[in-house]
Order: structure tokens, then sequence, then C-alpha cells
């Protein structure tokens, strides 16, 4: 009797996971069904801009410039800015000349779609363009978690990314993942599945980003308030990337970090051990 109840509720667990398995499947076609048409109107929405922020600012300061390198995906780039001048990297560029009285050389790898895997190739270019990099800004995560991929993976490329910068000698700030709770053209439940992977991404960034021996910046719990409260400004036209005043924002927040960092000098022995 015992044999035979244990067999049947063994059939019984079988089953309900059977079940469970496959709405997680149902579950995660649908999401990146959803991620595919979100990032798809992103993509084709006519009224935005890819900007390309790059050159030297600050030109009449004396001295040798300070190089200032984007890697990452559209954020970095300033999909949805009006102007390259609307850009993080060009508005912590001015910044950074201004406060440092420093000529800032702003150069960007940064690819609209990025993943975190492809933050190798990105520095692969910076080291043909760019022979000597002070600060590199890295903004990545959005495209991890629009395109499922694995947390574990995601960090351990980004984990890399931050030691080879590191071990050139480049001080190094992350912008962890954005809270994708925010884009409001994702339907629920999939914005609240959003929001906790953006959220639980972006705690895994810090923690390899420090690891790794550089610095990271919170954008979600910083900006995802704001950015949920007022989307018609902190969003760009296709309601997905920010705005000019987004930009602002976000660059707002990576700039006393960025600034410690460049007023930080570090030996290039520092740079190679804390990345070890």
């Amino acid at each position: 009797m015992m044999l035979r109840f244990l067999l049947r509720a063994g059939r019984i667990a079988a089953a309900l996971l059977g079940i469970v398995i496959g709405s997680a499947g149902v579950l995660g076609a649908v999401v990146g069904l959803e991620a595919m048409r979100v990032r798809g109107k992103a993509r084709n929405h006519s009224d935005v801009l890819v900007p390309h922020a790059a050159g030297t600012f600050g030109g009449d300061n004396e001295g040798e410039p300070l190089h200032l390198a984007m890697l990452g995906d559209s954020l970095a780039v300033g999909v949805g800015a009006d102007s390259a001048a609307d850009t993080v990297g060009a508005r912590l560029a001015v910044g950074l000349a201004a406060h440092l009285k420093r000529p800032v050389r702003l150069h960007s790898v940064a690819v609209v779609g990025a993943e975190s895997r492809n933050l190798s190739e990105q520095i692969v270019a910076l080291d043909e363009t760019a022979p000597h990099v002070d600060i590199a800004i890295v903004i990545i995560g959005s495209n991890d978690v629009m395109g499922l991929d694995k947390i574990s993976t995601a960090t351990r490329d980004l984990y890399r990314a931050v030691r080879t910068l590191r071990r050139g000698g480049a001080r190094v700030i992350v912008a962890t993942c954005p809270d994708l709770g925010t884009v409001r053209m994702l339907f629920q439940p999939l914005r609240y599945a959003a929001r906790r992977a953006s959220r639980k991404l972006a705690v895994a960034q810090t923690i390899v980003t420090v690891h790794a021996g550089g610095r990271a910046v919170p954008l979600g719990d910083t900006l995802g308030p704001l950015f949920w409260r007022r989307p018609k400004r902190m969003f760009s036209a296709d309601n997905f990337h920010p705005s000019p005043l987004g930009y602002a924002r976000a660059a707002a927040v990576l700039f006393p970090s960025v600034l410690a960092s460049a007023q930080r000098e570090v030996r290039p022995e520092q740079a190679a051990g804390a990345a070890v």
C-alpha cells in the first residue's frame, strides 16, 4: 500500500513539475517576444537620433589631455539624445575639462544593442584607437536583461572587461543596469519581471565590478523613481531610451565618481594588482 502511494505521489509530482517547466518555457518565450517587440519598436522609431560623441573638450586648457573612454550599449552611445553634446560621454568630458582645467579627449567604442559579451570586442577596438585610457566608463546590462541572458554569464563577461581595462591602467566606472521596470511599453507582468531581473543584474554587476578593481554607480536605484514619475520628460520619442534630460541626470549621477577617479593617481602596479 505504501509503495503504491509513493508511486502515485511520484507520478503526480512529475506531472506538476512538467506543468511548471512548461509554463516557465511559455513565459520565457513570451518575455522574449515582448523584448523583441520593444527593442524593435525603439530601434525603428524615426524620431530617435544616434549621435556620435568623440573628440577633444576643453581644448583651450593647457597640459596633456585626459583620455576618457565610453564602452557599452545604446545608453553609452547616447541614442535618443538630440545631439552629441547631450550624451553622457560629452557631458562628462565637458565637466571634467572645466573642473580639472585640462583638455579631455573622449573616445567612444560603445555599440547600439551591445551585451556584456561584446565588451571584449569593444576593448580591442579601443586599443586600436586609443593607446592609453585614463578613465573608462561602462554602461551595460539592458540588452542582457531583454535578451534573457543569464546573470552569471553577463557578470562574468563584465568582470573580465573591467579586469582587462584595469590591467591597462584605466580607472573604471561601471553604470549598472537601469531599472527596466520604468519602461511602460512593457506590459504587466513582464514589466515586473524586467524590474526584478534588472535589479538582480545591477547587484551582481556591483559585486564583480568592485572585485575587479572598478567603481560601480547604481543607475536603477538612483534614477528609476524619477523616470517612472516623469516618463514624458525622461524618455525620448521611442519611450525606451533616455531624452536629453534623462542623459543629463545620468551624467550628473556618474560625475562625482568620474571626477574622483580623475583626481586620483594610480600607479601601473596598483592597477595590475587590483585586477588579479
